[in-house]
């Protein structure tokens, strides 16, 4: 029998490996979902090359030494359409739509909750010229759950320019210290904020080198990201451009991320460069949640996954990637590691242009937080009539005896309203307002520094009379008892110490007298 000039891969009997083959090889199922690769993908160029056949370039590769090989690692078996695309351009709108249509059919209209209806629930938008596609936003939503296309991505996002085409975010992959100069001076030079994030080998230990402890390096404007894999830069690179030095230690830059303190320890300790300007989002996050919510108490520093605040603030969920983080970031990067990677610092610049222009919003308006290297607390603003459970977070009571805690938490949330304001309250809150003024930043809440000056403003006053006269009913003793220790502790306010020990602190559980939080100002009491 006459024997084939050719045969697939597929279809072969013989293997130099395997010798006589007598089924075709079992296909590898991905670890990751299939990417509708024209919604993520357009075209690749070398860098400052734009060809007129492309409208978008989203990835721009920064070697162009290198170019061919970045390009062909981005195409795997399973995603052969991407090494086929070429330089042509693809049709999002159209695949959008088809994807769109398959998905409607299997998702009948009875079994879609309302709730997650895309016409229902808009998309973020801000005052910047990028912003998030509302067809992809939207079709997202619809998606399959858990599919590539119901995460949220930097691909989604787009502008029109003046001639009337769209343009997307891009993409600059940097694998040396030149081309990391010339992208930072081109594109990042002058930007009042970045995204910042960075990959590293998951086993690198503290006393491994850079490049295994800072692999990769993640910025964002709102319009281009760069990734500059530091892992792969040249043996004789001494690893940071003059440039991205400079804007790293520029203050009046913010370099926005969560967590984000300790990716800029790891920049020092590896690297040698001192960041400044460095914001926290979660700050910012807990800052415009909780004052809209009239719950300023629960505002602190613990820092809200990323994944979490892109989820409620943007309205989609972020692909977490857990075995592309957990991936090998010391060889050129996949197309998904890209994907992962610029998605995570884009989302950092559009979390904060939302949560900003939402802060903005409020009444009364808070400030900005501030940089973490500042070490200053998050400005918090108090309703006009303080509400006395704002005080309360696990942070401020947490010294307190578990009666004391109950009998907070039990507190009604709104103070019933009295016929006429006390004359005593009204010059405590006076006083309250003068000192706030004063101070750049304090820790005491506003209802705790009243309760203190209606105290010690009134000789013949003790706790339980200050608790009548804020609220009818009565707040708990123990409730003014916590307000006016934590002033004096907090801010270092003044007090007599035989009134103090006799009034206030004889009331205190001996547990709580003994704590860390009480115990000195028990003892400086107990010395005369």
């Amino acid at each position: 029998m006459a024997r084939p000039s050719s045969l697939s891969g597929k279809s072969k009997l013989w293997s130099p490996k395997l010798g006589i083959r007598f089924s075709p090889p079992t296909e590898t199922a991905s670890i990751y979902p299939q990417l509708d690769v024209p919604r993520f993908l357009q075209t690749a160029s070398s860098i400052h090359v734009t060809r007129a056949d492309s409208k978008s370039e989203p990835f721009e590769y920064c070697s162009p030494t290198t170019a061919k090989d970045d390009i062909a690692t981005l195409s795997s078996p399973h995603d052969r359409d991407i090494k086929s695309s070429g330089y042509s351009e693809p049709e999002p709108t159209k695949q959008l739509h088809i994807t769109t249509h398959e998905q409607n059919k299997e998702t009948t209209p009875s079994n879609i909750d309302t709730k997650f209806d895309s016409t229902n629930i808009q998309p973020p938008s801000t005052s910047l010229s990028f912003n998030i596609s509302h067809s992809l936003f939207h079709a997202a939503r619809i998606a399959k759950p858990g599919s590539l296309e119901s995460f949220w991505s930097h691909t989604m996002y787009q502008r029109t320019n003046r001639s009337g085409t769209t343009e997307r975010v891009k993409v600059h992959y940097c694998t040396s210290k030149h081309t990391m100069e010339q992208v930072c001076q081109r594109h990042f030079l002058n930007q009042p904020l970045l995204g910042l994030d960075l990959e590293w080998l998951p086993e690198a230990t503290r006393h491994a080198g850079p490049r295994e402890n800072v692999s990769l390096i993640q910025i964002a404007s709102p319009e281009r990201i760069a990734l500059f894999h530091i892992a792969l830069f040249p043996k004789d690179d001494t690893f940071i451009a003059p440039t991205f030095r400079q804007i790293m230690e520029d203050s009046t830059v913010s370099k926005v991320g969560v967590q984000v303190k300790g990716d800029c320890t790891r920049l020092k300790n590896y690297l040698g460069v001192e960041t400044r300007g460095i914001f926290e989002l979660s700050h910012l996050y807990k800052q415009v949640k909780f004052t809209a919510a009239k719950t300023p108490g629960l505002i602190n520093k613990r820092p809200v996954a990323l994944s979490t605040q892109v989820q409620e603030v943007l309205g989609l969920p972020l692909f977490k990637g857990d075995m592309v983080r957990s991936s090998n970031w010391m060889r050129r990067l996949s197309y998904r590691q890209m994907l992962y990677a610029a998605s995570d610092a884009y989302a950092g610049v559009q979390l904060y242009y939302v949560l900003d222009e939402q802060r903005k919003q409020l009444d009364p308006c808070p400030g900005r937080p501030h940089h973490v290297e500042l070490g200053l607390p998050i400005p918090v603003v108090e309703p006009e009539l303080s509400e006395e459970s704002d005080y309360l977070s696990d942070d401020s009571f947490s010294s307190l005896d578990s009666d004391i805690r109950t009998e907070l938490l039990n507190m009604p949330l709104t103070p019933t309203e009295q016929p006429a304001r006390d004359s005593r309250v009204l010059a405590a809150e006076k006083k309250a307002s003068e000192y706030r003024a004063a101070k750049v930043s304090m820790s005491a809440q506003p209802a705790a520094l009243r309760a203190y000056y209606i105290w010690y403003g009134n000789v013949d006053l003790k706790p339980d009379d200050v608790a009548k006269i804020l609220r009818d009913p009565p707040l708990k003793t123990n409730t003014v008892v916590s307000y006016i220790l934590g002033a004096i502790v907090s801010e270092k306010m003044a007090y007599d110490k035989l009134r103090l020990k006799t009034e206030v602190l004889s009331l205190l559980d001996e547990s709580v007298r003994v704590s860390s939080r009480y115990g000195e100002l028990v003892r400086s009491c107990d010395e005369d």
